[in-house]
């Protein structure tokens, strides 16, 4: 019986993908984190009832 070469599984096209997806994922989170101070919330003074 003949069998064919086994051929590597290619684990680093995945690995490549997963690190850059969570270094775009850092990259955001820092990128909102510097705006996060110039984010404002308006509350109307009535909401909490009279």
């Amino acid at each position: 019986m003949i069998y064919n070469e086994e051929k590597s599984s290619g684990m680093a096209f995945p690995i490549i993908v997963i690190l850059f997806v969570m270094a775009t994922m850092v990259g955001a989170l820092v990128l909102t984190a510097h705006d996060s101070t110039s984010t404002r919330v308006w509350v109307p003074s009535s909401a909490a009832g009279p």
